[in-house]
C-alpha cells in the first residue's frame, strides 16, 4: 500500500497543468494590477488570489517585471466585461459610440471601481518608474489602445474599410486608418486616462468639474473634426 501511495504522489503533472497555472497567475495578476498599480502589487498577493503558493512562482516568471510583461503580451484587458457590454449595447442601439464611451469612461463609477475599469490610469504613472522591459510592454499596451480606437472612430465616421480585424498569424489585425485618425485617438485617449487620473487624486467635486470639461472637451473636439471632414469631401 505504501509503494502504491508513494508511486501516486511521484506521478508528474498532466502536460496541461503548467499553462493552465500560467495563465491562473497572470489573471490574477492583471486584476490585481489594475486595481493596485504594478508597484502596490506583490507576488505574494498574485500567487494567493491564484490560489497558490509563493514557491509556484518562479516556475512560471523571473521576476514581477516577467509577470507583467505577459499580462501585456497575453491581452490585458484594458475595459472590463461590463463597459464593453454596456459599448456594445450602445452600438447595436444606433447611439454614438464616442458619447457612449467617454460617459462611460468618464464617470464616477469608472474613478470609484479601478479594478473594474480601465488598466492605463492606474499602471501610466508606475510603470514609469519600472525598468525597461515593464516600459516596452506599456508602450505596447498604448500603441494597441491608440490603434484600436483610431479604428473606432474611422468606422463611427462611416470610412470605408473598416470592417472588423481580421485574424492574421494567430493575432487580430486592424484595418489602415486614414492619416489623422490615429492623431486623433492618442490625444483623446492621454485626455481620457489624464481625467482618471486626476480625479481619483482629488476630492469629489473637483473631479467632477474635470469629469464633465473633459468629456465637454473630447466630444467638441470631435464635431469639430466631423465637420472639416465633411466640408472636405462636399
Amino acid at each position: 500500500m505504501t509503494s502504491d501511495y508513494v508511486m501516486e504522489f511521484e506521478m508528474p503533472y498532466a502536460p496541461t497543468h503548467k499553462p493552465k497555472t500560467r495563465i491562473r497567475i497572470v489573471n490574477a495578476a492583471s486584476a490585481l494590477f489594475k486595481k493596485h498599480g504594478f508597484e502596490n502589487v506583490t507576488i505574494d498577493q498574485v500567487m494567493a488570489a491564484a490560489g497558490l503558493t509563493r514557491g509556484g512562482f518562479y516556475a512560471h516568471f523571473k521576476n514581477k517585471e516577467a509577470l507583467f510583461v505577459a499580462c501585456v503580451e497575453n491581452g490585458m484587458s484594458l475595459l472590463s466585461s461590463p463597459v464593453l457590454a454596456k459599448l456594445r449595447k450602445a452600438e447595436l442601439s444606433g447611439s454614438d459610440w464616442v458619447t457612449s464611451f467617454a460617459e462611460l469612461y468618464l464617470s464616477r463609477v469608472h474613478i470609484d471601481n479601478p479594478e473594474l475599469g480601465c488598466a492605463l490610469p492606474t499602471l501610466s504613472s508606475e510603470v514609469s518608474r519600472s525598468g525597461d522591459q515593464a516600459r516596452s510592454a506599456f508602450s505596447k499596451l498604448i500603441d494597441q489602445a491608440s490603434g484600436k480606437l483610431a479604428w473606432k472612430l474611422a468606422k463611427e465616421d462611416g470610412v470605408p474599410g473598416m470592417d472588423k480585424p481580421v485574424p492574421v498569424d494567430g493575432e487580430s489585425v486592424l484595418p489602415d486608418v486614414p492619416d489623422g485618425y490615429r492623431t486623433e485617438a492618442t490625444s483623446m485617449l492621454a485626455m481620457l486616462v489624464g481625467a482618471v487620473v486626476l480625479s481619483r487624486a482629488v476630492d469629489d467635486e473637483t473631479a467632477d468639474d474635470i469629469l464633465t470639461s473633459t468629456r465637454k472637451t473630447i466630444l467638441q473636439s470631435r464635431d469639430r473634426l466631423c465637420a472639416k471632414a465633411g466640408q472636405k469631401t462636399a
